[in-house]
């Protein structure tokens, strides 16, 4: 099942599998699917998506006119990196991925990890609201699927 925004740039995608508590679980960040479709357990990735950090920061102003320094920023702050990873879920194991909140608008910054070179920075931003009613559907539908 796919949450997404009306626009079609964030998301998650929810699928129970046939195994023991097992989901497909994926994010939607400007239309693109990010993360691996292997079966994790997400319970943990739920609780962090409806706890997403409130954050205002001028360094966060990088992602439009530099998305590789903010990428390098967020890398490299202790606190930036440690707050906003998203990093609970195994599906996500080959992405590095960050989310936050800053002026009522939920940001997700997505990269593929790569030996040979850095994948694309993928950006979503959209409304906080309409984050929070995409987050607590698919967590609806997760709760009601175990």
């Amino acid at each position: 099942m796919r949450f997404l925004d009306d626009r079609g740039q964030f998301g998650l995608l929810v699928s129970p599998l046939a195994f023991h508590r097992l989901f497909r679980f994926q994010f939607i960040v400007e239309g693109r699917l990010v993360g691996d479709d292997e079966g994790c357990i997400i319970g943990s990735v739920m609780t962090q998506l409806t706890d997403r950090p409130r954050i205002d920061d001028e360094r966060l102003d990088l992602l439009e006119v530099d998305p590789a320094a903010f990428m390098e920023v967020m890398a490299t702050d202790e606190y930036l990196h440690d707050s906003t990873i998203m990093s609970s879920v195994e599906s996500l194991d080959r992405w590095t991925v960050y989310s936050y909140v800053r002026a009522k608008c939920f940001t997700m910054v997505a990269r593929q990890v790569s030996i040979q070179e850095p994948g694309q920075i993928l950006v979503a931003n959209v409304d906080e609201v309409e984050f929070e009613a995409i987050v607590n559907a698919a967590r609806t539908y997760w709760l009601n699927s175990q």
